[in-house]
């Protein structure tokens, strides 16, 4: 049984081969051949605290990834997401490999962004604003620039101290993109033709204005319960249509559940990015060139990135080994 940790699975797989199995999950979804219950959710606490478990099977793979979401965390010191992705043969059952599920999670969540970027946002998008700076930014920012040729980057977080550790880090692997902190959201808004928010706000991060989210490509990772959202019903008088990783999105986030409840956003402007991508066709950019992506992720994402993590671990040798105790 292989054990990979998070500097392994970073070696296993770029940026763009990660996208690229993402989009191997979102024909898979499309095409109906898995199984993926439900996740499974049990709150832990009285601030958003919540241990999620999520399996799926395909006839190729078996994964099921158990992770933990403690909002307050970054006040301690810790990561808010933490866990463990279980890699099994899909005929025997036996446990393969365990991953590292912060890193897994982060580069695939990442990917899924970058992979709507890539079919959603305009091929002259050259400016990311990233609104909020924790563990899941700097795979947001990594692969938003395999995805478009990034020139700029501006990051704003309520934690100053984050945006100025983001960017250090960023410096590092991303030397010919400038990276700044934005001074305020009106600068981000106005300068960014690519938005990400990555955040654990319960409520609307924008002021109900349209008009910011002319020319922009918006995306929402951050909210995954019924009640919590990100955006303000304003994106919605901007985007003739909305895309989604999966259609539970709707139900699980408020991101759309609650337009949807208001009637400000119809059902049928919602698609998935599979389908998307499954028609081949231009995404619909509509009147004011906007367009809106709603990720809540899903398991099916977690099992074609392990597998190509395994396939690569494997070949290269990477990982170690951790002896089966004997009956």
């Amino acid at each position: 049984m292989l054990y990979l940790n998070g500097q392994d699975i970073r070696k296993c797989l770029t940026a763009n081969a990660a996208m690229g199995a993402v989009e191997d999950a979102l024909a898979i979804q499309e095409s109906g051949r898995f199984e993926m219950p439900d996740r499974l959710a049990m709150a832990c606490g009285s601030s958003g605290e919540q241990l999620l478990l999520m399996p799926s099977r395909t006839d190729s793979a078996l994964a099921t990834k158990l992770v933990s979401v403690f909002p307050q965390n970054h006040k301690i010191g810790k990561a808010v997401i933490q866990g463990l992705v279980v890699y099994c043969d899909p005929q025997s059952g036996e446990i393969l490999a365990l991953m590292d599920g912060s890193t897994l999670t982060a580069m695939r969540t990442g990917a899924v962004s970058g992979v709507s970027i890539r079919h959603l946002a305009a091929q002259s998008a050259s400016t990311l604003g990233v609104v909020g700076c924790g563990v899941q930014a700097f795979d947001q920012v990594l692969h938003a620039c395999a995805a478009r040729p990034i020139e700029k980057v501006l990051l704003l977080s309520k934690l100053q101290e984050s945006v100025l550790d983001l960017r250090q880090k960023l410096l590092g692997v991303l030397p010919d993109v400038e990276i700044v902190a934005a001074r305020s959201m009106d600068e981000l808004m106005r300068e960014s033709h690519i938005v990400i928010t990555s955040t654990t706000a319960r409520s609307p991060l924008f002021a109900d204005d349209p008009s910011q989210f002319e020319n922009k490509h918006c995306i929402a990772i951050g909210s995954f319960e019924a009640t919590v959202r990100e955006y303000p019903d304003a994106i919605f008088a901007r985007t003739a249509k909305v895309w989604v990783d999966t259609p539970h999105a709707q139900v699980e986030s408020g991101e759309l559940a609650i337009p949807l409840t208001s009637g400000v956003l119809k059902e049928e402007q919602i698609s998935t990015l599979g389908a998307q991508i499954a028609s081949a066709a231009p995404a619909d950019r509509g009147e004011f060139g906007s367009t809106f992506f709603k990720s809540v992720g899903m398991a099916l994402f977690d099992l074609r990135v392990a597998q190509a993590i395994y396939s690569r671990a494997t070949s290269s040798g990477l990982g170690v080994e951790l002896e089966r105790g004997r009956d």
